[in-house]
């Protein structure tokens, strides 16, 4: 699962999840061999997809909007005191903190409120063999989000939550925590545990 991905990627990461979410139906199976021949209805299954993917950004970083003030503090903050706690923020403190990387709550609140609500996919799953958990993508969505709303109140407007913002931000949060799962396997497990524990 990808928060976002390049216009290059778009058709080839959509038809690869299509195809791969059919496979355990035989129906549905049969139906994407069908379409896989049909390139006109393929290429509107893929814009389809594409755009429910835009839907859900859009309604992921509004929900960000609503959360980051509160849980890092900064909702009451004025002028020179936002400024320099926003800073602080981004430049230091928005994923890893010495003492507890990936702890923020902010984490948990998001993936919470994104993936298990009422409506949740993640729910739907339950907790084992749960694709929303151990998804270090969905990390990196939730730390880009965050970002795009720390900027947009440092900037005094909403920063538009695209591709062509934040794929370059997406793809170095997805390198630093491949990397913190190599170098920390059993920590980031303990973190998903703990995500796991507050959804």
């Amino acid at each position: 699962m990808q928060g976002t991905s390049s216009a290059f990627d778009r058709e080839e990461l959509c038809w690869d999840l299509l195809v791969s979410s059919t496979k355990d139906n035989e129906v549905l199976w049969e139906k994407m061999t069908l379409i896989q021949s049909d390139d006109d209805l393929k290429a509107y299954l893929i814009d389809y997809t594409w755009k429910a993917a835009s839907h859900l950004r859009g309604e992921f970083v509004a929900k960000a909007c609503i959360s980051v003030p509160s849980t890092y503090g900064i909702g009451e903050l004025k002028h020179k005191e936002l400024e320099k706690a926003l800073k602080w923020l981004l430049e230091e403190n928005l994923i890893y903190d010495d003492a507890s990387p990936l702890q923020n709550t902010i984490f948990r609140l998001l993936l919470s409120v994104q993936w298990w609500g009422p409506k949740g996919e993640g729910r739907k799953w339950g907790q084992k063999k749960n694709p929303f958990f151990n998804n270090i993508p969905i990390l990196a969505l939730i730390a880009s989000a965050v970002e795009c709303i720390l900027l947009g109140i440092m900037r005094g407007h909403p920063m538009d939550f695209s591709e062509a913002h934040f794929k370059p931000r997406w793809d170095h949060y997805v390198s630093l925590l491949e990397n913190f799962e190599k170098e920390c396997p059993s920590y980031l497990e303990m973190i998903w545990d703990e995500l796991k524990e507050g959804v």
